[in-house]
């Protein structure tokens, strides 16, 4: 049996029946499609289907599987033809397992791939500063402190847009400038390439060493109120808003021997005699931005304004009510007072 005898054997019987592809199909829960290809001799019923197939023909299998009704007096040609038709659909389900299990490995393949490339390649956005620049065959590249690791450094060119002419290592002074910076990197081989470089503006020597001196204004009740930046260290939230130094602000008066608040820090008694000043602080606000003194809210007194770190709460906002220094956080502040808390890296 070929299986352009069964179909046309299958026709047959299904036209005799007066039944359509799609009647059959539904009797024996296929596609019409299916039958379609049975009787076009594309290919073979599944063996799970010989039964129902014949049923629905009105048929016994050794009917179906000879391609004639009564074929008792040749009962080994259904046989023959049932190993037919299994060989054949062991033949497809092998096919279609070879393909699954290839998927699969396909699939394996790919995740591995990817995770071999997360384990060798990492892309860094930073704010740092570079150690060393240096020319090698026509080439330059700039160095860099692995972070986590200050033992080793990463060697790194110049991608598309990034000039190294003009990417200076340090000031005048020989401070370190620093970047803003993504590159990527191999940990195997510790090379990599620089492909965006901006300059924030800063070295980062000079900020730390940096020195305000003390402004002076109206504030809390005394007439002559003391201020300063200081303490500037390295920002260790900077990573995700790129801000590079966070300080304290301090806010003193300073009182002399005769008692009354002086006018300045070092003015001199009557008799030319300096007298005994000893500084008070009364504010001090750690881990900030930066700080001001306005008339935040236009009553006509100063407050004391603090830019913090945090996004949700940039600005808090100290005034005297009722003999007591108070706290609030305001989403904003006037545009005069925010220029007045710009960073020197902005």
């Amino acid at each position: 049996m070929n299986k352009e005898q069964l179909g046309r054997f299958i026709g047959d019987e299904r036209k005799a029946l007066g039944l359509t592809q799609r009647e059959l199909a539904e009797r024996l829960h296929v596609t019409d499609k299916a039958v379609s290809k049975w009787e076009r001799a594309l290919s073979y019923p599944d063996v799970t289907l010989l039964e129902p197939l014949a049923a629905a023909l009105d048929l016994r299998v050794e009917e179906l599987m000879a391609c004639r009704r009564d074929p008792a007096e040749r009962e080994e040609e259904p046989v023959k033809n049932l190993l037919t038709i299994s060989n054949e659909s062991l033949q497809a389900e092998r096919r279609r397992g070879w393909g699954r299990l290839a998927a699969v490995l396909l699939l394996l393949l790919a995740a591995g791939l990817t995770i071999l490339y997360a384990a060798t390649f990492q892309t860094v956005t930073d704010t740092t500063a570079f150690q060393l620049k240096e020319t090698e065959a026509g080439k330059t590249y700039l160095y860099l402190e692995e972070r986590g690791n200050k033992d080793r450094l990463l060697k790194l060119r110049c991608g598309d847009g990034v000039e190294p002419e003009v990417i200076p290592l340090t000031d005048e002074g020989g401070d370190q400038y620093v970047y803003r910076l993504t590159y990527r990197w191999n940990r195997w081989t510790r090379e990599g390439m620089v492909t965006s470089c901006e300059p924030f503006g800063i070295s980062l020597g000079s900020m730390m060493n940096a020195t305000y001196e003390a402004e002076c204004a109206p504030l809390f009740g005394h007439p002559q109120v003391f201020y300063a930046q200081e303490n500037f260290y390295p920002d260790p939230y900077a990573e995700e808003w790129g801000r590079v130094f966070l300080c304290d602000a301090r806010f003193w008066i300073v009182r002399n021997g005769n008692g009354p608040d002086t006018s300045a820090p070092n003015e001199v008694a009557d008799g030319g005699t300096p007298a005994e000043a000893v500084m008070e602080t009364i504010l001090l606000v750690k881990d900030c931005l930066s700080a001001a003194v306005a008339d935040v809210d236009g009553d006509g007194e100063n407050e004391a304004v603090i830019r913090t770190r945090w996004t949700e709460k940039p600005y808090t906002i100290y005034d005297l009510v009722d003999g007591e220094i108070t706290e609030s956080w305001p989403d904003t502040v006037p545009e005069e007072v925010r220029q007045l808390l710009r960073c020197e890296w902005e």
